[in-house]
């Protein structure tokens, strides 16, 4: 039976759902349960832009799917987004979960559809993961049972495209590879990178918007995140930032802004601890303890493109990871069509570790 959620009851029926699914997996994180249930409160029940569902039978959820509709860049029309699919491994539940979907989409004329997106950020969380089982995701990655895979494609979904996660150790080899890169662009361009300033944060966010602007034309599938959205999320996430790991490189003469990246501190390393609950003193202490970090955005204009920047801000960012305790990275997920950043993170010594796929059906 499925269950269209409208009630606060349901809702958090729906966001607890995982605690069972994934109570004997020693990878899973759970998130920040608290913040979930007032994100979707918001989605789901108050603006109605997203639709949620509940497979039940006999009383136990089975399932779960989100969806909501939205114009496509690349289908180049409406389509149908879905997000926290999330089953046991019983084809009939995803069948009863995406056949309902489907009915809603014709509906309102929809033929296509795709996932999975976060619904917050289409950036993040994106993506069923197909590969890199064997370790603990890093935060604002996806994180899945190995058959949801065959679940989705025994339903007729086809892989639409695969994002891609590169790691990188933070050990001499990568560091000595960074340098090298970082001299080879200072010879030839006079730029500095300057570290997030909080006491100058809406000065920061103008410059960043400004750089994302001018860099569209390296976006690829999507397009460019809503400063909007990224200047509220800042203001919400400013206690899980590091401004040392916030990076914007600025021309010295003119003080233009030509580079941007940023990096998060795997807060799922704490948050694997608190096991989805606000505990501030335990959140303080394992803050401390945190020995990886995510690559979330890079930016670089389009004049500075191939020159050498990305490769000198990360040099920039690396000796920073030295003195914070950072040993490991991870490049944020990549669209694997789009070979530039890719490839530079593979210089300098990353290698894929993860895959997620994306997948689409047509509804006939």
């Amino acid at each position: 039976m499925i269950i269209d959620i409208n009630s606060k009851k349901d809702l958090y029926r729906f966001v607890y759902f995982i605690k069972d699914l994934y109570k004997n997996d020693k990878y899973h994180v759970f998130p920040i349960f608290y913040a979930q249930k007032k994100e979707l409160t918001n989605l789901v029940l108050k603006d109605k832009a997203y639709k949620a569902i509940l497979c039940e039978r006999d009383g136990q959820i089975l399932g779960r799917l989100l969806f909501t509709y939205g114009d496509s860049k690349k289908q180049g029309k409406e389509i149908c987004y879905y997000s926290y699919f999330d089953s046991i491994n019983n084809i009939s539940v995803v069948e009863e979960l995406f056949s309902y979907m489907e009915v809603d989409m014709k509906t309102k004329g929809i033929n296509y559809s795709e996932g999975t997106f976060s619904p917050f950020d289409p950036d993040t969380r994106r993506g069923i993961m197909i590969k890199g089982f064997d370790s603990m995701p890093s935060i604002f990655t996806s994180y899945n049972y190995d058959y949801y895979q065959t679940l989705l494609e025994q339903y007729g979904y086809e892989k639409a495209v695969d994002t891609v996660l590169l790691n990188a150790d933070v050990n001499e080899k990568s560091k000595k590879r960074l340098n090298t890169f970082s001299r080879f662009f200072l010879r030839n361009n006079d730029v500095r990178v300057d570290s997030l300033d909080f006491k100058n944060f809406d000065r920061d966010l103008k410059d960043v918007e400004i750089i994302i602007k001018a860099s569209t034309s390296e976006v690829i599938y999507q397009d460019a995140p809503d400063m909007e959205l990224i200047k509220e999320t800042a203001r919400q996430m400013r206690a899980f930032v590091n401004p040392k790991f916030v990076k914007i490189a600025r021309e010295n003469k003119t003080n233009k802004p030509v580079g941007f990246c940023l990096v998060m501190p795997d807060f799922n390393q704490v948050f694997k601890k608190t096991k989805g609950r606000i505990l501030p003193l335990r959140i303080l202490y394992y803050k401390k303890r945190i020995t990886r970090a995510r690559g979330q955005m890079q930016y670089i204009v389009p004049e500075y493109q191939n020159g050498g920047l990305i490769g000198h801000m990360f040099k920039v960012i690396f000796d920073d990871f030295v003195d914070e305790g950072i040993t490991d990275f991870e490049a944020g997920t990549m669209m694997e069509d789009n070979p530039k950043p890719i490839n530079a993170f593979r210089k300098f010594g990353g290698e894929i570790t993860k895959i997620y796929r994306i997948y689409g059906k047509e509804v006939k």
